[in-house]
């Protein structure tokens, strides 16, 4: 038996993954940790909101009556967080990622998730700048709250550069995304 003839190249190229095969399963990893990300992020959002709404209502009960203009919109504050979690993430989780058509489309779904989520973290990062405005006007800036209200600006202006950078991010991997497809299905 000569060396070709033990039948290791055509075992090998059985067995060993193709090129197209990792770069399938590389995008299934990426759907995947994503997938996770998401999930881990918004119950850490939800948390977030209920934090505030919880908070707004003890303002509202037992804090002296002046404050209640910072209770019903710590309260408010909460309600229209969640709400925009809600419908960010309402999306289907990534199931079925066997062929590169069905992960190419859950990539583009989770990107299209995360633009909406972008969207939403803007405009919830609005809204806590709204927030941060009724607690200047419902306050007098002091030394101690001038420090807080600079760190909160801050904080905000920060945010609002991520979720406009990760909008875009995610609109390029969409149309990278339906290029990928579009190759494939022609």
């Amino acid at each position: 038996m000569t060396p070709n003839e033990d039948w290791t190249e055509l075992s090998d190229a059985w067995t060993t993954p193709g090129r197209d095969d990792q770069e399938l399963a590389e995008m299934a990893r990426q759907v995947r940790r994503r997938s996770r990300l998401g999930r881990l992020n918004f119950v850490f959002e939800m948390v977030g909101c209920l934090l505030a709404g919880a908070m707004g209502v003890w303002v509202l009960v037992a804090r002296p009556a002046d404050q209640w203009l910072l209770g019903a919109a710590a309260v408010l504050f909460g309600l229209f967080g969640a709400a925009m979690t809600l419908w960010a993430r309402g999306g289907q989780a990534p199931d079925d990622l066997e062929t590169p058509e069905q992960a190419l489309a859950a990539a583009i779904r989770q990107a299209e998730t995360g633009r909406r989520w972008a969207r939403a973290g803007t405009a919830v990062t609005v809204g806590a700048a709204v927030f941060l405005g009724v607690a200047v006007a419902a306050y007098r800036v002091e030394d101690d709250l001038t420090f807080l209200y600079t760190g909160a600006a801050v904080f905000l202006l920060g945010a609002l550069a991520f979720y406009l950078r990760h909008q875009d991010r995610c609109a390029q991997r969409i149309a990278q995304h339906r290029r990928a497809l579009e190759d494939l299905q022609a």
